[in-house]
C-alpha cells in the first residue's frame, strides 16, 4: 500500500495492490488515521487498479473505510477499478456506493 498526499492538493490517494481481504483492514485503518486528521485532506481516492482479487472480507474493508471517512466528513471513493473488481462491485450492488463521484 502507498499513501500519497500531493502538496497543495485536497485529495489524498491510497494505492492498493494484490489481494484485498480482511487482513487489509488494519493497514487501511492506519493509512486513514493519519489522513483523516490532516486538515488539508478533503477527499480520499483509493486506487485499486492493481488489485487482482477481492473477497467478501475485502468488500467489508472498503465499506468500513468509507464509513470511517464519512464520520470525518471526507468522501472516500475507489478509483481505477479493473474489470474483475468492477464485476464484484456490480454483482453486490456496491458499485454506486464505492465508486460514484
Amino acid at each position: 500500500m502507498t499513501v500519497l498526499v500531493p502538496e497543495g492538493s485536497a485529495t489524498a490517494e491510497i494505492m492498493l495492490a494484490g489481494r484485498v481481504d480482511r487482513s487489509a483492514d488494519a493497514l487501511l485503518d492506519e493509512a486513514l488515521e493519519s489522513l483523516l486528521i490532516d486538515p488539508q485532506v478533503r477527499r480520499i481516492e483509493v486506487d485499486v487498479a492493481l488489485v487482482d482479487s477481492c473477497d467478501y472480507g475485502g468488500l467489508t474493508v472498503f465499506i468500513r473505510a468509507q464509513h470511517l471517512a464519512a464520520d470525518f466528513g471526507v468522501p472516500l471513493r475507489l478509483v481505477q477499478a479493473g474489470p474483475l473488481l468492477l464485476r464484484v462491485l456490480n454483482a453486490t450492488g456496491l458499485s454506486r456506493l464505492l465508486t460514484a463521484a
